[in-house]
């Protein structure tokens, strides 16, 4: 049996910030990492393309961040040290783009992890690889974890095992029926940052396009649940691209459609007049060049169908009509695309959803299982694109840290 202080379940983001933010908090206090891959931080790895968006200068707006447990997030943020900080002190500096997002120097993701991994090494943190759980009990003031090959007693257990996104990584949910068996539930969970599908017909001859929009979703009720700016990219399937990703934050259930508007920088009028233009300046021109320079030339055919222009390609731009030139001026402000579905857990890259508010206190504590604390994706509560997840991954753990530290102090001075 390996007896330590406190053991870590995931060797994620969040479980290797806790570990090093605890040894940092404590050198004299017991840290092992139970992490059931091979090697810690596989997800890690993958984040940001390989560049590893290690987080985000504007963090503390709320309105980046969804979930029952983002009453939490003041406590969080302000008791703990900001990313930039956090990795400095590890020898790893960043540096941030001109939206704010952050990335390594190196801007490579595995520089992220070598600086979590080695430094926790080098406070003692025991890095337990391949443990598959079997059975987490509570046994008197202690906890007993039990797997195929060993068995750790610990004096408080954090949870990091992440949610169900990217489950090639690890991440597949496989011990939330633990959490269960601790008194804990779970929400309805679902995959987010994904791309939305929608009927094939209207987006298949797109597949590769690439623009620059403002999307927004709306409800069935008639109303606007959000809306992003960015680079929207077409699949033979539906819209993907950050701005999408970041509206499917949203519950799914709730989007009727999303609408895209191609020119977002120029007001109805300026559109219809622009139009105009080009219809008097390319008016013997073939209408399948008519918006050549403005939009893709894959993308304004596509346009012109969904507008209801029947007329051939090779017909003269002159042939347009009033009403048919009013309606493509509209669609490019407002092309509306029926949402079906949203991306799977194997395209995610959070999980919506975890375990809910009520469960736990401002400390990140279980309020069912006494010393028993959660960090990052399993808690409900995620963000958008950006490195805003990340952020909440580094924030969490040293939160667990901070609290933790006085927990297992206060429990040996206790059970002395």
């Amino acid at each position: 049996m390996l007896t330590i202080d406190v053991a870590i379940l995931g060797g994620g983001a969040s479980g290797l910030a806790a570990a090093v933010a605890l040894k940092q908090q404590n050198s004299s206090i017991s840290v092992c990492v139970l992490e059931k891959n091979p090697r810690v931080g596989k997800k890690l790895l993958i984040t940001g393309n390989g560049r590893c968006n290690i987080g985000n200068l504007h963090f503390e707006e709320k309105e980046n961040y969804y979930g029952s447990c983002t009453q939490f997030l003041s406590d969080v943020f302000s008791h703990t040290k900001d990313t930039v900080s956090f990795f400095q002190e590890m020898g790893l500096h960043c540096r941030a783009d001109a939206a704010g997002r952050l990335y390594p120097y190196s801007n490579q993701a595995s520089s992220v992890l070598d600086a979590l991994r080695l430094t926790a090494e080098q406070l003692g943190v025991i890095l337990h690889c391949d443990f598959h759980i079997e059975s987490i009990q509570r046994n008197g003031s202690r906890f007993i974890l039990q797997s195929e090959n060993i068995q750790v007693s610990s004096s408080a257990v954090i949870i990091s095992c992440g949610g169900k996104a990217c489950p090639k990584t690890g991440s597949d949910g496989d011990f939330l029926p633990f959490l269960m068996q601790l008194g804990h539930t779970v929400t309805t969970l679902t995959p987010g940052l994904v791309p939305l599908y929608t009927e094939s017909s209207q987006v298949k001859s797109l597949k590769g396009v690439r623009v620059h929009a403002a999307v927004s979703a709306w409800g069935k009720n008639g109303k606007r649940i959000a809306g992003d700016k960015g680079e929207v990219q077409f699949t033979d399937r539906g819209l993907s691209g950050i701005c999408v990703m970041n509206l499917s934050a949203w519950n799914i259930a709730k989007i009727q459609y999303v609408s895209c508007n191609l020119l977002p920088e120029k007001t109805n009028e300026q559109v219809a007049a622009l139009l105009w233009e080009l219809y008097a300046l390319r008016a013997t021109w073939r209408l399948e060049d008519w918006l050549t320079g403005l939009l893709p030339k894959k993308l304004s055919h596509a346009l012109l169908h969904a507008s209801g222009v029947e007329k051939s390609f090779e017909a003269p731009v002159y042939q347009l009509t009033t009403p048919e030139i009013e309606q493509v001026s509209k669609q490019i402000q407002d092309w509306r695309f029926p949402i079906v579905s949203r991306g799977t857990w194997q395209e995610a890259q959070v999980t919506i959803g975890g375990v809910p508010s009520h469960e736990i206190d401002n400390t990140l504590m279980s309020r069912l299982v006494k010393g028993l604390y959660f960090t990052g994706e399993v808690l409900d509560v995620h963000g958008g694109c950006g490195g805003y997840n990340l952020e909440w991954a580094w924030h969490s753990g040293q939160c667990v840290a901070k609290h933790i530290a006085a927990y297992v102090k206060k429990e040996a001075c206790y059970n002395d």
